[in-house]
């Protein structure tokens, strides 16, 4: 059947537990204190298939960072609908983490309720947390009093001048690293725990703790040439899960580690907590990104996003258009990317489940 990516977060809430009720996958909800754009409810959905104590896992999440989600939810609602009972290999279970982020995917934003990136922020926070001195150099330059083609410009020309003077790579990581420090910044880690994470912590603890051999699929858009979907793996470079990872999904897998990837190294990972979560089992994670727009005019779309929340108006005809602004940054509303991201998403899926068949635990 033809699959369709949802076009805001209630419609994809709504055809996500549709889809899941009609396999009777077992449900779990956690409700968000507030309310979302258009005054809906907003919650972290979960649908589980499969034994309760089965030994592999997989475990897909969606709306990490929430605007993301029109891809991920999009994903994992189309499995669910090709989904058919009884069609799981042998002690193996699925559980679909919808709208992990679910204000921001309401919202469309990349951040949450408290403008935090939640992908930063799974740091332990009993320990001093990490120290981008990069973006301390930068901060005050991010966040101009106005939003106006005049300001952008300047912007540009302040951001372009940092990378020529510290290099690609390393105004790169600097940018967006991650930092704990400025709430009114960009990529902020936040000083405490969020909620979305305490939710994903304690839906680890309730549903994970048998299982020997997780995999873990984040759905991701924003970075790399547009369609095309890097694998990116965040474990050690001599890991047994890194190893799995390439036999599982092959090329497309890259480490930012080795500096293969598009991605900086980056710490307060959603998809690496697992590892810590749940150390009966061997865990391999990784980030589905498939690319949107040049990286420049994805990091204007969050630079426009982060002002409007601290300094302009969500609601105003402004707002709406940086809101336009971002969800094309994060989702190309075209016949043939939509196509290449389902196609391969889904086949990213089954591939997961031919690994998790094949290897022994």
């Amino acid at each position: 059947m033809p699959h369709s990516f949802p076009s805001n977060y209630e419609e994809a809430r709504q055809s996500f537990l549709k889809a899941a009720n009609s396999v009777s996958a077992e449900m779990d909800v956690c409700l968000h204190s507030e309310k979302g754009f258009q005054g809906e409810d907003m919650a972290i959905d979960v649908a589980w298939l499969g034994a309760r104590d089965a030994s592999k896992v997989l475990v897909a999440i969606s709306a990490t960072h929430g605007v993301e989600g029109l891809y991920g939810s999009g994903c994992q609602t189309a499995w669910l609908q090709e989904f058919k009972q009884g069609s799981l290999p042998a002690d193996t279970a699925v559980m679909v983490i919808h709208a992990l982020n679910p204000y921001g995917f309401s919202w469309l934003r990349r951040v949450n309720e408290d403008n935090m990136d939640i992908n930063r922020n799974h740091v332990n926070f009993e320990a001093e947390p990490p120290v981008n001195e990069g973006y301390e150099d930068i901060h005050a330059c991010l966040l101009p009093d106005e939003w106006t083609p005049a300001s952008q410009l300047k912007l540009q020309q302040q951001i372009m001048a940092y990378l020529e003077q510290k290099g690609v790579r390393a105004g790169t990581r600097a940018v967006t690293g991650g930092q704990y420090r400025h709430a009114d910044g960009i990529f902020y880690g936040g000083t405490q725990l969020c909620w979305s994470n305490r939710q994903l912590n304690q839906l680890a603890q309730k549903y994970l703790q048998h299982a020997k051999l997780i995999a873990v699929l984040d759905h991701h858009t924003g970075l790399g040439p547009s369609g095309h979907a890097e694998l990116i793996c965040r474990h050690p470079v001599d890991s047994e899960s890194l190893a799995l990872a390439r036999k599982w999904w092959g090329a497309d897998v890259t480490s930012p580690a080795s500096g293969e990837s598009a991605s900086e190294v980056i710490g307060g990972n959603v998809r690496m907590a697992f590892v810590h979560l749940c150390p009966q089992a061997t865990v391999v994670s990784i980030a589905m990104e498939v690319g949107t727009q040049a990286q420049t005019q994805v990091m204007l779309a969050l630079f426009a996003d982060n002002w409007l929340y601290q300094k302009g108006e969500p609601h105003s005809s402004q707002g709406l258009a940086i809101r336009q602004q971002v969800r094309d940054a994060f989702f190309v509303d075209t016949p043939e990317w939509r196509e290449k991201a389902m196609t391969r998403g889904l086949a990213v899926w089954q591939d997961t489940l031919t690994g998790l068949n094949t290897t022994a635990v």
